[in-house]
């Protein structure tokens, strides 16, 4: 439970904007200036699976259309919690988070396969 504690106090403070204080780091610093040296397997897979979900929600909000544009952002979105949730999977080993990881992964991808149709549809 306390790599799920520090995964989630990562992502609150990546939600929170500090970020560009946190990239003024220094040495053994990556993924938004993040101190990596101290982050075990499940922190540095979700780390990676939220810097990869935020450059793909920026990009997919960038679509000139606003409601493609919200779709593509939210299907990015949708795939982070999937690539989260097999960190999650892969690395717990509290069985009570690998199985809300499990229906976490689920839920999203059963939300991303239609989104990503809405898409194909509104093209």
């Amino acid at each position: 439970m306390k790599a799920l504690r520090t995964a989630l106090l990562a992502m609150a403070i990546m939600a929170s904007g500090a970020t560009p204080l946190l990239a003024q780091g220094g040495h053994g610093t990556s993924m938004s200036g993040m101190d990596m040296k101290n982050m075990g397997p499940l922190q540095k897979g979700s780390m990676e699976a939220m810097e990869k979900m935020n450059k793909a929600m920026m990009q997919g909000m960038m679509d000139p259309d606003p409601d493609l544009a919200w779709m593509k952002g939210m299907a990015a979105h949708h795939q982070g919690a999937v690539d989260m949730s097999e960190a999650a999977i892969k690395h717990s080993k509290d069985e009570t988070v690998v199985k809300e990881a499990r229906k976490t992964k689920e839920e999203n991808e059963k939300s991303l396969r239609e989104i990503q149709a809405k898409i194909r549809k509104e093209k």
